[in-house]
């Protein structure tokens, strides 16, 4: 019933006036791609790779009008990653700064994130974790779909979707123990165990970090367990059930002032911040092939997740205590028709999430609750995607969908304060895609994003003026683009310009003396992102990954300020990351990789900071992985010149000066894994 497909990942390649010719030239020379040891196994690589992300059943990428990448799993064996943003996700283009897709935004979620298709996540809720929602041990593999894709995945998907695919049980047992080890006390290790056994499929893992990490107070613990079992109920029908307990605890050192940086950037800023979560999640998918031609899947998926301590890594604010519990209940079907090879996708999408949210009065529980919310979200979408191909070379699409959501607020303690808050929207999309050759193809595509305000926004932060009247964000995204394979197959591009308008733009204003939340601004976003692969020989190959991006305000008045016209802060315009590799013998491999982004403001108001732009060096990593027989051996060593840098550097308008969030210093680990 199942679909597995590992797909050679991507690079970007992006040209704007006259900057492009430095980053054109290096993002030429480079693109990703998972570790492939011959030439042939190259060739044999068609646009015919499957995503079940880009209209929720499986199908050809080549007939998607979207931007999609699919990391593998020998690509997730290279990199091995922990945070998946910092070493995972810089490997693909339209990654931003801050934590999501396109949209370098703060404290606002623009992008949906996925297990195995389901939502897990709490609705209404602000940034949320990427691949790090689940055991990074325990993925087969991520799709990632950049631009507003509302009309299948409702709100919040206006910057792109990251759909985690967990692993399938192999027709033969599989057990593997493995460790690693390195600087900062890093002890990493796990034992899986994966099969089928009269009639089940089954995989398990378990695994644990600890680790003090590269920077004063930024501990980094966490233990893992997850099990996945499926089994045939008919011979045209599939059940599988999946649960996972995840505990995380991190330490947050917080960022820096202009002379801490300097002083020493390894240092903490704060003592006491951290964040101690406790995830619980169960899903369980029925899958009947009903004919041929058609399918239906029902699923089910809930979260259990605790979390508490100082609300973000500044360690600004008060003491907080938040526990969600998230239900999320779909039915997707499958039509095909003999008519012009049409197919059309439809369902519904409904969740639940229940969250009380708890603020103390200090930076701890003894200090008695300033505020305590329950909040109820309930959410209702229906959605429909139907395909067509007229010509023998044509695809066309078309989807809608209507979004049906539900806030109620009660402030607990307190007179007063209930509140509600209803949403409504239709989202619809077009595209097309045209085939050049059996390697290569065009898209074009149209389609309305949105996203509904978060219960932070709405009621429930302490930190600036709530506002209960606000308006869901809408979107509106054009792109096009041209993907394939070149040159005996063995350079594979992916090409995309876009331009996403969002209107009624939430931004923090002042209001008397205070930060207060309303619809106030229009912003543009726009770029070129591209993708590809070029193996040289069976010895070499070359990756990278490269994205042009211009982001502004169209409008944006703060009070006496205008930042109309302005960029957004955090926002570069070129992120270049770039990879060789080579592979000597079939059981070695090593890897040098290289990230650069290019300058870029540190506050909305594009004067205030007398330092002007801020930039970031270009760092190198070193990745090592040598595989014989049940055997596997690796090592990498980040920052391998030791250079100094900043994730992140902002002005602050109102404390007059900037703060650094410090990047990683050198940090060398290497680990061993038996199979059998």
């Amino acid at each position: 019933m199942s679909t597995n497909t590992n797909v050679v990942g991507g690079v970007s390649f992006v040209a704007h006036r006259n900057c492009i010719a430095r980053y054109a030239f290096a993002a030429v020379l480079t693109v990703s791609a998972p570790m492939l040891a011959h030439a042939e196994e190259v060739s044999t690589q068609t646009l015919d790779e499957v995503s079940v992300t880009a209209s929720r059943v499986a199908g050809a990428i080549k007939e998607s009008p979207v931007t999609i990448d699919i990391i593998g799993e020998e690509e997730l064996d290279i990199v091995k990653f922990v945070d998946s943003e910092k070493e995972l996700l810089n490997r693909i283009p339209g990654t931003s700064m801050i934590r999501n897709l396109r949209i370098p935004m703060g404290g606002k979620n623009y992008t949906v994130n996925l297990i195995d298709g389901m939502s897990v996540n709490t609705f209404g809720s602000g940034i949320q974790g990427f691949a790090n929602d689940t055991s990074s041990l325990d993925i087969q593999r991520i799709e990632v779909m950049r631009g507003p894709s509302s009309v299948l995945y409702g709100s919040n998907a206006i910057g792109g979707v990251i759909n985690v695919i967990t692993r399938d049980a192999p027709l033969e047992p599989e057990y593997k123990a493995w460790a690693e080890g390195g600087m900062y006390s890093r002890k990493r290790a796990g034992v899986s165990a994966a099969g089928t056994s009269n009639g089940f499929g089954y995989f398990l893992d378990a695994h644990f970090l600890d680790s003090k990490n590269w920077q004063d107070r930024s501990k980094n613990d966490r233990g893992a367990i997850s099990g996945k079992i499926s089994k045939d109920i008919t011979d045209n029908s599939l059940l599988t059930l999946r649960a996972e307990y995840l505990d995380v605890y991190l330490e947050n050192p917080g960022s820096l002032t202009q002379d801490e940086y300097d002083a020493d950037w390894s240092q903490a800023n704060v003592s006491d911040a951290f964040n101690d979560e406790q995830r619980f999640t169960f899903s369980g998918a029925y899958e009947l092939a009903i004919s041929d031609d058609s399918e239906l899947k029902v699923a089910y998926s809930l979260r259990d997740h605790v979390e508490a301590g100082p609300p973000s890594y500044s360690a600004t604010g008060d003491y907080g205590d938040n526990h969600v519990f998230n239900q999320n209940l779909t039915a997707t079907y499958r039509k095909d028709f003999d008519f012009y090879r049409s197919r059309i996708v439809g369902g519904i999408d409904l969740q639940r999430s229940n969250s009380d949210d708890k603020t103390y009065n200090g930076r701890t529980v003894d200090t008695g609750i300033d505020t305590r919310w329950d909040i109820t979200a309930k959410v209702k979408s229906p959605f429909v995607q139907f395909e067509i191909s007229p010509l023998e070379r044509l695809r066309l699409t078309m989807g809608a969908r209507h979004d049906s959501v539900k806030y109620n607020a009660i402030k607990r303690g307190d007179a007063g304060s209930d509140g509600q808050a209803k949403y409504s929207s239709v989202s619809r999309k077009v595209g097309a895609t045209w085939e050049l050759d059996k390697n290569n193809n065009l898209w074009i595509g149209a389609g309305e994003g949105f996203v509904v305000p978060s219960r932070t926004y709405l009621f429930t932060t302490s930190r600036y003026i709530a506002n209960p009247d606000l308006k869901p964000e809408k979107a509106k995204n054009v792109e096009a683009g041209v993907r394939g394979k070149l040159f005996n197959k063995r350079f594979k591009y992916d090409l995309a310009l876009y331009r996403t308008l969002i209107r009624d733009f939430v931004v923090i204003k002042d209001q008397v003396g205070r930060d207060g939340v309303q619809n106030a601004g229009k912003a543009e976003f726009k770029g070129v992102e591209a993708s590809g692969a070029y193996l040289i020989n069976e010895y070499f190959k070359v990756a990278g990954a490269y994205t042009y991006a211009r982001n502004k305000y169209l409008s944006y008045i703060d009070g006496t300020d205008d930042y109309t016209g302005n960029d957004l802060s955090s926002s570069p315009n070129h992120h270049v990351n770039l990879r060789a590799t080579w592979m000597p013998m079939k059981e070695l491999a090593l890897e040098l990789a290289w990230d650069k982004i290019s300058s870029y403001y540190t506050n909305d108001d594009n004067d205030a900071d007398p330092l002007g732009r801020a930039s970031r060096p270009g760092i190198f990593d070193l990745r090592l992985n040598y595989d014989r027989g049940p055997i596997s051996f690796w090592a990498q060593a980040h920052n391998l010149l030791n250079t100094k840098y900043a994730e992140r550097a902002s002005y602050s308008t109102a404390n007059g000066y900037r703060s650094f969030t410090s990047g990683e210093g050198f940090n060398f680990f290497t680990g061993i894994s038996y199979t059998w």
